[in-house]
């Protein structure tokens, strides 16, 4: 039987493997009729994304951790502690998800704009957004799956 330590990264790499698969396919199929995507399509879409992946990868964990749980998997463990911060978020999957996406959505547009202003960058082919969503998707899903599945671990 898997420890909830195990049980937490392979749920967060699945959802980091996943979304770092999708979301680049989807980049690249919308824009593919498309030379560029200019910076204010960059971060329209950093925005869609978040709000949307963030939500449905705390939502799935939330759900399947809770099942887990229910089923008594877990029980013979110290599960991990929330902490002071994350134990104030809510416990329901899809509560959660809108105040982790909205987190998200503040973090990843500040880096995103500040990285493409600091390295004077307008635009990107399709291929580079595409390259870009394949970096920041998964290790966002990564953090998103381990905080929604820890938040449910209070006792």
């Amino acid at each position: 039987m898997d420890s909830i330590d195990s049980y937490i990264q392979k749920q967060a790499l699945a959802a980091a493997l996943i979304n770092m698969v999708v979301n680049p396919l989807l980049a690249f199929f919308i824009n593919r009729n498309v030379d560029t995507v200019a910076l204010s399509g960059i971060v329209v879409d950093t925005i869609i994304t978040s709000i949307v992946m963030t939500w449905l990868v705390a939502v799935f964990s939330a759900a399947d951790i809770n099942r887990q749980l229910r089923a008594g998997r877990f029980k013979d463990e110290n599960l991990p502690q929330p902490g002071p911060i994350l134990s104030r978020l809510p416990r329901r999957g899809v509560l959660l998800g809108t105040v982790l996406f909205i987190c998200t959505v503040l973090v990843m547009v500040t880096l995103t704009i500040s990285m493409f202003f600091l390295f004077d960058i307008t635009e990107l082919s399709v291929n580079r957004v595409a390259l870009f969503k394949g970096i920041y998707t998964g290790p966002v899903a990564y953090v998103v799956a381990t905080l929604a599945i820890i938040r449910q671990c209070e006792s």
